[in-house]
């Protein structure tokens, strides 16, 4: 099944950031479920659906599985792991499996194990160039 995935920035003191260290464009990815609604997650609350709010975007095709992707709903946001894509300390990216960021909730849904493990900007890099 083909899901649309969101890639936005907006011009927060967060997304530059994330954009600045990430060296990219893109700072937040969402999967789209309808022209009103978006799955996502965000800091603090983490993974719900949201209404489709994004402005400075564009959109990915990807083979990706959206029930998979919702099964993630009321997952906390994983602050630790976000920390970790800042300073990159060790070999892998810490993470709380019962918590997750928005690039992993699209590595998830998707069927392609090249996006595990990346940010926004490096999943839309990797997926612009296949």
């Amino acid at each position: 099944m083909v899901m649309e995935v969101i890639f936005s920035r907006n011009t927060s003191l967060l997304s530059r950031l994330i954009q600045r260290f990430t060296n990219g464009k893109w700072s937040h990815n969402a999967i789209k479920i309808d022209d009103y609604h978006i799955l996502d997650s965000r800091f603090p609350k983490g993974v719900q659906i949201r209404h489709f709010d994004l402005k400075d975007y564009e959109v990915v095709e990807v083979e990706g599985d959206i029930d998979e992707a919702i099964k993630h709903v009321e997952k906390r946001y994983d602050v630790i792991r976000f920390i970790w894509y800042g300073i990159k300390f060790g070999d892998k990216p810490w993470n709380n499996p019962s918590q997750m960021i928005c690039s992993e909730l699209i590595a998830e849904a998707a069927h392609d194990s090249n996006l595990k493990g990346k940010t926004p900007n490096e999943q839309y890099k990797y997926l612009k160039s296949r």
